[in-house]
């Protein structure tokens, strides 16, 4: 069983080809890779359009699960419940937490990063919270997919 987690910038506007990339890649990891779970942080176009692919392939393989790793302890209980209907499971990685929660989601990053096998990104531009990850992944010799066609 592998993990793959997804990264992309906050705005991100797809072609169709890079859409049939995403769907074409997860797929691969599924099939090919022996990929059953897949880590979404939900905070952009990018990240909806990973978990939105995910839930559509779930049809065709139901043993794949879904996850939304959190970057803080939520807040609002009615925005909380409404994540639950989408997502397998729900989490917040130990150590996540401590420290100022204005990096919250640089530390949440780092520990995806650290703990996937694989990686699909769309990374355009060489800054940034996803080129960090990327580039974090790749360092620790993460297998990534950047599907974005420059």
């Amino acid at each position: 069983m592998a993990i793959c987690t997804f990264f992309g910038h906050r705005y991100a506007p797809l072609t169709e080809a890079e859409k049939e990339k995403l769907t074409a890649s997860i797929t691969d990891l599924i099939v090919n890779h022996d990929v059953t779970e897949f880590w979404v942080g939900a905070k952009g176009e990018f990240d909806s359009l990973c978990s939105y692919t995910v839930r559509q392939l779930k049809e065709k393989f139901p043993n794949i699960k879904l996850a939304l790793v959190l970057s803080y302890v939520p807040t609002n209980k009615e925005d909380y419940e409404w994540k639950e209907r989408y997502y397998d499971h729900i989490f917040l990685p130990d150590g996540v937490e401590v420290g100022p929660q204005r990096f919250a989601i640089t530390r949440r990053n780092r520990w995806m990063s650290f703990n996937t096998d694989y990686m699909i990104c769309y990374v355009k531009r060489d800054y940034g919270g996803a080129y960090v990850a990327m580039k974090t992944a790749l360092a620790h010799k993460k297998k990534v997919i950047n599907i974005c066609q420059t």
